[in-house]
């Protein structure tokens, strides 16, 4: 009896490889806030437009223009400052009154304390609005006297250029002819209050401006648009 022993070894190797990609993929929203817009130091301004005569003024002289130009100084960009202003006015005279006297022409000089309002500074246009008053000198060129409307009624002159109208009877017609008056004053002062809106560089403004004339004052009212530089 024979005996065999087989002996058998297997060697079994098996290899897996797995590969796993994870993509992740994050959003992150960044609100960014528009810078704000400067309100400035130095305003440099000049604009153009109407003068309306006021009240018993209105009777001896019709809608004029004004040409307008001012600086202002807001110290550390504040929303406070001053302004000073320099107009020239002229308001013709009225034909059915007076057709040979010269209405009225001066130079004013002022000084405006200013309030301004920023309404969105993150506007591109910077929109503001502003209030000011003050005071200042009145140079007249031509000023036409009027007689008020109250009781008992006063005459308004205006200094060394105030000019009268009188006729004079030549044969069948009449000759009008202006003279010029001389009173106690070469020039008077005013005082004025108003506002406006700013839009970018442009303006738009109007003031109550009230000139010290003799024996009443003389208001107008200037209304303009402008450019600040």
């Amino acid at each position: 009896m024979d005996t065999v022993t087989v002996t058998r070894t297997d060697t079994v190797v098996r290899t897996r490889t797995d590969t796993v990609t994870v993509t992740r993929v994050d959003t992150v929203t960044r609100i960014e806030e528009l810078p704000l817009q400067p309100l400035g130091t130095w305003q440099f301004g000049i604009g153009v437009g109407g003068a309306l005569p006021t009240g018993d003024w209105r009777n001896v002289v019709k809608d004029g223009y004004d040409i307008h130009a001012h600086v202002g100084w807001f110290p550390g960009a504040s929303v406070f400052g001053i302004r000073l202003d320099g107009d020239y006015v002229a308001m013709g005279g009225r034909e059915t009154d007076c057709s040979a006297c010269p209405g009225a022409k001066l130079f004013s000089a002022g000084l405006d304390a200013v309030l301004r309002f920023p309404l969105d500074r993150k506007s591109p246009i910077n929109p503001q609005i502003y209030f000011l008053g003050g005071a200042g000198l009145d140079w007249f060129q031509d000023f036409t006297p009027y007689r008020t409307t109250e009781r008992p009624p006063v005459i308004v002159t205006a200094g060394d250029n105030t000019f009268i109208a009188t006729g004079t009877q030549i044969g069948g017609a009449v000759v009008v002819t202006t003279t010029q008056l001389n009173d106690d004053s070469s020039n008077e002062w005013h005082w004025d209050f108003g506002g406006g809106v700013q839009l970018g560089k442009f303006f738009i403004e109007s003031k109550y401006v009230a000139i010290s004339t003799e024996n009443k004052n003389s208001a107008y009212v200037p209304i303009r648009i402008g450019y600040n530089f």
